[in-house]
C-alpha cells in the first residue's frame, strides 16, 4: 500500500466513521493491493483493514491458487497474506479477535465495521455468524455502497499510463480489422480476429466480451456476435477493448460494407455530431444528466429523437464499467482525473445502429482523448 492510498483511506475511514473495513470485491482488492497479473474474475479474496493499523499493515484472505503470486508481489511486506483452508469469514473473525484482544469486558463502545452494501447474502450470513461467535465483541455494521469504488474513480498518472497503453493496442486492432472485414465472414469471425490481434499485440486479455453486430443486429447495443454472414450494404458495429496489467480500454466504431445509403449516412452524421458536442462539454463539474440531455437534444435536431437507448458514457479503469456513470439516472459530476467514455448512438429497429465511442481523461481544461482511430465514415 503506497503512501497516497494510505492517506486517502484514512480520510474515507474518518468520513464514514468506521473502525474497520471488509472488502470482497476483486476489483477493489486489486486497487488496494496494486498487485498486477494475479486476480481473475473469481471472488476468492477478502481484505480486512483496521483504521488504527492502515499505515503499517492489512490482511488479505485468499486461497492457495493465488497466495504464492500475491506474496511475490508484496515486496513491501505490507499485507498479511493468509491462505488456510477454512471459511474466509471465520478466519477473518479470528484474526480480528486477536487484533482487538477481544474479551467479555474489552469494549464498551461497539466497533464500527464497514461492509459493501451489495455483499452477497450468503457471505453476509457467514460474516454475521463468525462475528457473533466472538465472545464479548460488540459491533455495528455500516453499509457503504462505494467506499473503495469512489477512491478508484480518480486515476493516478501510473494508472493513466497503463490505460493509454491498453488503448494503443485497441487502436491498432481497429486498423488491422479494416483490412480483414469483407462480405462472407461471420460476426464471430470478425470478433475472433479482433480478440486474437489484441492478445498477439500484447494485451493480457480482453476488457470485455467483444461485440460485433452487423445489419439489423447492430440495432441491439450489446449484441452477441453470431453466425450471421456479413454482406454488401451492411452496417458493422464493433465495440471492443484490451486489458493490460488489469486496466481496460474501450472503443466502438461503425463501418459500412461496400456502400452506404442516405439513411445510414444521416444516422452516422447525427451520432458524430452528438459525439463532438459531448467532447467539448466533458469538463470538471459537468453534470451527468445534463450531458445525457445534451446528446439527446443533438440527435433530436438531426431527426433521431428517442433513438439513443443507453447512457452516453461511463468510467473505465480496472473494470470497463465503473464510476462515474453518465446518464439521466445518476447525480454524478465529472472531476479531473476521471477516465470516461463518450459513446452516443442511434438505433433503428430492423435497420441497424451506429455508435461512436472514444474515451479519455477529464483534465482541469476539459477532455484528453486517448483514442486515436479516425471517426470519419468508412466504407470498406
Amino acid at each position: 500500500m503506497n503512501e497516497a492510498k494510505v492517506k486517502r483511506l484514512v480520510e474515507v475511514f474518518d468520513a464514514a466513521r468506521i473502525d474497520i473495513y471488509i472488502s470482497t470485491h476483486t476489483s477493489d482488492i486489486r486497487w488496494l493491493t496494486g498487485f498486477p497479473g494475479v486476480f481473475d474474475d473469481e471472488q476468492s479474496h477478502l481484505t480486512l483493514i483496521l483504521r488504527d493499523k492502515i499505515q503499517e499493515s492489512a490482511w488479505l484472505f485468499t486461497d492457495t491458487r493465488y497466495s504464492e503470486a500475491l506474496r511475490l508481489r508484496d515486496t513491501q511486506k505490507y499485507w498479511h497474506i493468509l491462505d488456510e483452508r477454512k471459511s474466509r469469514f471465520a478466519y477473518m473473525a479470528t484474526t480480528l479477535s486477536g487484533q482487538l484482544s477481544v474479551s467479555k469486558t474489552a469494549r464498551v463502545k461497539p466497533i464500527t465495521i464497514g461492509i459493501e452494501s451489495d455483499l452477497r447474502l450468503d457471505w453476509y450470513r457467514a460474516l454475521i455468524k463468525a462475528l457473533n461467535e466472538l465472545d464479548g465483541l460488540a459491533y455495528e455494521l455500516v453499509e457503504l455502497p462505494s467506499l473503495i469504488r469512489e477512491l478508484r474513480t480518480i486515476k493516478t498518472a501510473e494508472e493513466i499510463a497503463l490505460i493509454k497503453q491498453a488503448q494503443a493496442i485497441t487502436d491498432a486492432a481497429f486498423t488491422h480489422i479494416l483490412d480483414f472485414i469483407k462480405p462472407g465472414l461471420t460476426e464471430r469471425d470478425v470478433a475472433t480476429e479482433l480478440d486474437f490481434f489484441m492478445r498477439k499485440a500484447g494485451a493480457d486479455g480482453l476488457a470485455f466480451n467483444t461485440i460485433v453486430a452487423s445489419g439489423s443486429n447492430s440495432a441491439i447495443p450489446h449484441a452477441v456476435p453470431s453466425s450471421r454472414t456479413l454482406k454488401r450494404g451492411d452496417l458493422v458495429l464493433m465495440d471492443f477493448g484490451a486489458r493490460l496489467s488489469d486496466y481496460c480500454s474501450d472503443m466502438t466504431r461503425t463501418v459500412f460494407l461496400g456502400k452506404v445509403d442516405e439513411r445510414q449516412r444521416e444516422m452516422y452524421a447525427a451520432t458524430l455530431a452528438a459525439h463532438q458536442v459531448l467532447k467539448e462539454a466533458y469538463k470538471p463539474n459537468s453534470e451527468a444528466p445534463e450531458l445525457q440531455k445534451l446528446a439527446e437534444t443533438v440527435l433530436a435536431e438531426h431527426g433521431f429523437a428517442g433513438k439513443l437507448i443507453h447512457s452516453v458514457g461511463h468510467g473505465v479503469g480496472i473494470e470497463v464499467h465503473e464510476s462515474p456513470s453518465i446518464g439521466t439516472t445518476t447525480t454524478d459530476r465529472l472531476q479531473a482525473g476521471h477516465v470516461v467514455t463518450i459513446e452516443p448512438g442511434v438505433y433503428l429497429e430492423g435497420i441497424g445502429g451506429v455508435r461512436i465511442e472514444n474515451f479519455g481523461c477529464i483534465t482541469k481544461d476539459g477532455f484528453e482523448d486517448f483514442t486515436s482511430s479516425t471517426k470519419e465514415l468508412l466504407v470498406l
